[in-house]
């Protein structure tokens, strides 16, 4: 879609909680000191995008743009800003994706890496900030390879991750992997997952939909006594009402849950932590996280989580496609403009 003069841009707007949606033409955005402001060529999809759409969550208003993420092309920069230029191709967390033209603060963007497309760099912010502020910031799991994060803490004996084959908990196996080659890593997901996740440093994959899930779990444990600690990706929690007892009464009991707006209680010996990328603002050396991602792929240090699939072409199409990441599974979905 075009502006409709050099001095406005487009974006999506959802009118009131629940939609509809408008296409709305309003002035470019003034770039604060440090901020950059990005011309979008792919807008990822994201389950909280439908959150806030239904629910109002993090909406302080309406109309209200939505999207957190997305990648495309630096137009302008802040006075302050130093590592980024205009021309540069970026992909970060963005408030208010679902535009033509987005201004994002300098430190939550990454030069897209030289060997990957566009697309698969739009993918890549929030599950990684997602998964680094679970383990290091709620579960205290040093990753040494991420410079400048706290070293506090330590490694777990053993790990489950449900819902592995969501962005998040596919970029949490392969971190954990990178920063503990030996760390028994088991995760939940469809079995047709089972290979890819194995590829990214899954030690054992469980069925999701086995009947006998927590059985399964507990038995792949190590000397089937079960697992020291547990990250929630998907809410699985709410459906599973019996998952926490896959752990170890002699472990930690850790269960850090990706916060989704579906609440779940846990027994009272567990510790549940609840965890948001957000924390990644106030965290040590939470600036520099997205940032690090240029150089952790091109490196090979960090691999694309997810297989990316374009689902559709304009702002206008979002609004078409948006409830697809309701169920999708196994991929991440993006928007081109």
């Amino acid at each position: 879609m075009t502006s409709a003069t050099a001095e406005t841009t487009a974006q999506l707007q959802c009118m009131q909680q629940g939609g509809p949606f408008k296409v709305v033409h309003v002035p470019k955005p003034a770039l604060a000191p440090e901020e950059v402001l990005v011309r979008q060529r792919v807008i990822a999809l994201n389950l909280v995008d439908t959150k806030m759409r239904d629910l109002g969550i993090l909406v302080p208003r309406w109309p209200h743009v939505l999207g957190i993420e997305g990648a495309g092309v630096i137009e302008a920069v802040g006075s302050e800003v130093r590592d980024l230029q205009p021309g540069d191709e970026v992909a970060g967390w963005e408030g208010g994706a679902f535009q033509e033209r987005v201004a994002v603060p300098a430190h939550f963007l990454a030069k897209k890496p030289k060997n990957i497309k566009l697309e698969e760099a739009a993918s890549l912010p929030i599950c990684f900030v997602t998964a680094v502020c679970a383990i290091v910031n709620s579960l205290k799991i040093p990753l040494p390879f991420l410079q400048g994060l706290s070293t506090e803490g330590q490694a777990p004996s053993s790990i489950l991750i449900l819902g592995g084959s969501s962005a998040t908990g596919a970029a949490a196996i392969q971190l954990l992997r990178k920063a503990y080659p030996s760390l028994p890593i088991l995760a939940t997901s469809s079995v047709k997952h089972h290979a890819r996740l194995t590829d990214l440093g899954a030690t054992c994959l469980v069925d999701y939909k086995s009947p006998s899930v927590v059985a399964d779990i507990k038995a792949a444990s190590p000397g089937a006594a079960g697992v020291d600690v547990i990250i929630d990706c998907v809410s699985a929690g709410a459906s599973q009402t019996d998952i926490s007892d896959v752990l170890d009464p002699a472990g930690s009991k850790m269960y850090a849950a990706i916060v989704t707006g579906l609440p779940f209680p846990v027994p009272e010996e567990v510790n549940k932590l609840e965890v948001s990328a957000w924390s990644m603002v106030d965290m040590q050396g939470g600036k520099q996280l997205i940032p690090s991602l240029t150089k952790l792929v091109e490196e090979g240090t960090y691999r694309v989580p997810l297989p990316v699939r374009v689902v559709g072409h304009g702002l206008e199409e979002l609004a078409n496609v948006l409830d697809k990441v309701k169920t999708v599974s196994g991929e991440k979905m993006v928007v081109t403009l």
